[in-house]
């Protein structure tokens, strides 16, 4: 299962978006659009987060046409205090309305598995961000959207195994598995093509924690046991410890419930 959880909801539509882009650079109506997941009004448009893109209307609703490329979820759609305007669309990542262009920027696509439900920004440190993903699970950006964290902080390595690990993990499987873990960010193809595969979060946002160390170092040395794009490691020289360094690293991106609940514990904590 792929661990976007709001797939199935969009998958239907996304499997024809590509081609329907096109024809929907129209205006439509409102009965037109697809499921809205938020709205926005700032400098006199409306805007929607639809199942199907982010939508723009300059007459009060009547009628709606794309702010961005149509196709892709648009789940959430914010103004701030401060008169900005934010938007997370899914496979282009967070963006904002640039207000001299008119242009909608992309300020970060590294939030692998997850998006953005929600967003705030600090009316006093507008460099401060507050969202929440699609697990529940709050995240924080102290640097305008740039990179995001879970709420422990950004992470730094403790232990001399995790320092190892950490070093391993951004040599070896960041470019798969994302920053800190997060997982691999979601594309048009990764979206549609129901045989792609995506490299899964390792963080506590998805299911490392349902494993053992012992299963986990497994994995990483002999690769995955079902069809997946998970190489053996041990083939390209890495060692068992090398693979209990990346094991410990993956624990530091945990909190301490999964900590406690890991391997088969797990199904207790999901109550």
């Amino acid at each position: 299962m792929k661990p976007f959880s709001l797939l199935f909801l969009f998958s239907s539509l996304l499997l024809t978006a590509s081609v329907q882009a096109q024809s929907q650079s129209a205006a439509i109506t409102a009965d037109k659009l697809a499921k809205i997941n938020a709205v926005a009004a700032h400098a006199g448009v409306l805007y929607a987060a639809t199942n199907n893109g982010l939508y723009q209307s300059q007459d009060q609703g009547k009628s709606w046409r794309p702010a961005v490329a149509p196709g892709l979820p648009a789940t959430t759609v914010n103004t701030t205090a401060d008169g900005k305007l934010y938007s997370f669309v899914v496979g282009q990542g967070l963006l904002a309305l640039d207000s001299s262009s008119g242009q909608w920027k992309t300020v970060n696509n590294q939030f692998g598995s997850q998006v953005l439900m929600n967003l705030s920004v600090d009316d006093k440190a507008s460099k401060q961000m507050a969202g929440l993903n699609q697990y529940g699970k709050i995240i924080l950006s102290d640097n305008a959207g740039e990179r995001w964290h879970g709420l422990r902080g950004p992470y730094r390595p403790g232990s001399e195994a995790e320092k190892r690990g950490q070093a391993l993990f951004q040599k070896n499987c960041q470019t798969c598995h994302g920053i800190d873990g997060v997982g691999e960010t979601y594309t048009l193809q990764a979206l549609t093509d129901q045989k792609y595969l995506m490299a899964p979060a390792l963080d506590a946002s998805a299911h490392a924690w349902h494993h053992t160390d012992d299963a986990l170092v497994k994995t990483i040395l002999e690769g995955s046991s079902r069809p997946s794009r998970m190489p053996a490691w041990k083939d390209k020289g890495l060692s068992e410890q090398n693979a209990r360094d990346l094991v410990a690293y993956m624990k530091s991106l945990w909190t301490q419930r999964e900590l406690d609940c890991q391997g088969p514990k797990h199904m207790q904590c999901m109550k």
